[in-house]
């Protein structure tokens, strides 16, 4: 089945812009990159050269001598037998452009091309060095770029088969703040629990929508979370040597297994000490942002005081992780949460797995969101900047104090102004100036960014 994603109109308006420099895609693998790429390129060129540096590595010695447009057609040509190319109607699509830095680097050659356009796309654009031993400089302010990630809860929706205008009944309750009927909000609850159990992997939403077996889609999600770690050993420098030791992936895998455990503590704070495996001082802070780099997981970093603007305020060394989606967390969890999920009978663990696909949604919409909390034990979920003001998102399975939010909200003096949103598993509502929405909405507090965050 195809799958309508958030690329297709960003494509549609790159390529509408006579102006547009080469596109650059970025994102975590099995996120859908090339499908939707190939896809795009099949229906509005007419003639696509695609090339994969990383399942035809014979490709690279195509880009070691000149970059320019017409060597790089030349070499092609004697490699691959190009097809004739059509001025105005040409794509070149570079996949895995990781594997050929001089690949990425020759974009900055073709930026003001008018004949032909470029796509490249990759998987480890994040990592510094992904190509050990290598000196080819990047390419800056020479492409468009786009952060490509795993489908959202709007995807799902659209995968399910509803329209836009289905979809945007949840946006005009969003907006002007107005509950939905008990029947659309029942229905619309009973998808984001699907959502939740499948996450975000195309594989895993297209046999989802194909089978209706959540089990079955759970072990696709499983099955990619394993190679994405095995990824780990097998990525291979430009000496074709391993890129990490035995220790490094060691180190790898351990910080992503402990995710489940840190989020279930009063205390969510990601500990690196924890990591095991032998190494330097820093390994297991490396390991992290290796798979932060890789688009693995995201790191919510706590703040000094939750006043605007909140960038300002982060405190760099101590940080909340999540994975990049949902069904990565449950399938590291045990067999049945589907079954307690789907049901809305979860237990005490529940507050890990829906604060969770907060982060999950929060993420996916490209927003920046941060927490707060001081040793005293007050501690704020999230906080955004929403509509130009500090503001607190409470998040709950069911219902709940909010004592710490309330405390922070009672004193300006020390914490700065700050508004609430509550996301629990109830109907829109309105009450002393609080906002609350279900969990499927709050992929609506950020306007959709698909540019690649720094953070």
């Amino acid at each position: 089945m195809e799958l309508r994603r958030h690329i297709d109109r960003w494509l549609a308006e790159w390529k509408e812009n006579r102006e547009h420099k080469p596109a650059l895609i970025r994102g975590i693998r099995q996120s859908g990159k090339t499908h939707s790429i190939k896809l795009f390129a099949e229906n509005n060129y007419r003639v696509v050269i695609y090339l994969n540096f990383w399942d035809r590595p014979d490709l690279i010695d195509v880009f070691d001598g000149e970059l320019d447009v017409n060597t790089i057609i030349r070499e092609l040509s004697v490699k691959l037998q190009i097809p004739d190319l059509i001025e105005g109607d040409t794509v070149f699509l570079y996949d895995e452009v990781q594997e050929c830095p001089r690949a990425l680097l020759s974009l900055k050659t073709v930026m003001n091309e008018s004949r032909f356009d470029f796509i490249a796309s990759g998987s480890y654009l994040g990592v510094n060095g992904y190509v050990v031993s290598d000196d080819t400089p990047k390419p800056v302010g020479c492409t468009e770029e786009f952060d490509m990630r795993t489908l959202d809860f709007e995807e799902f929706m659209w995968a399910k088969g509803y329209s836009e205008e289905e979809v945007g009944y949840i946006r005009e309750a969003f907006e002007s703040q107005t509950p939905l009927s008990k029947s659309m909000h029942g229905t619309f609850t009973s998808i984001f629990r699907e959502y939740l159990c499948v996450g975000g992997f195309p594989e895993a939403v297209c046999n989802y929508i194909e089978t209706n077996n959540i089990y079955s889609a759970l072990q696709i999600t499983r099955r990619i979370t394993r190679n994405l770690q095995d990824d780990f050993g097998r990525r291979r420098g430009k000496d074709n040597k391993p890129l990490f030791n035995t220790n490094e992936v060691a180190r790898i895998r351990s910080a992503f297994s402990l995710i489940p455990s840190f989020l279930g503590r009063d205390k969510k704070r990601f500990i690196v000490s924890k990591i095991t495996g032998k190494g330097a001082k820093d390994a297991g802070k490396d390991a992290l942002d290796y798979l932060k780099d890789t688009g693995i997981i995201t790191k919510v970093h706590n703040l000094s005081v939750p006043a605007t603007p909140l960038s300002v305020n982060v405190v760099q060394n101590q940080y909340k992780v999540y994975t990049t989606d949902i069904g990565m967390l449950v399938g590291m969890l045990e067999d049945g949460t589907t079954d307690a999920i789907l049901s809305g009978k979860l237990g005490m663990g529940k507050g890990v797995i829906y604060e969770s696909l907060i982060a999950d949604a929060l993420y996916k919409r490209g927003g920046k969101f941060f927490y707060f909390a001081k040793e005293s034990g007050l501690e704020l979920d999230f906080v955004i900047n929403y509509h130009g003001e500090s503001t607190i998102l409470e998040v709950k399975a069911v219902d709940g104090n909010t004592k710490s939010a309330k405390t922070v909200m009672a004193h300006p003096d020390h914490y700065g102004e700050t508004k609430l949103i509550r996301i629990k598993d109830s109907n829109l509502g309105v009450s002393n100036n609080i906002l609350t929405i279900p969990h499927y909405m709050a992929f609506l507090l950020f306007e959709w960014n698909p540019t690649i965050s720094s953070d």
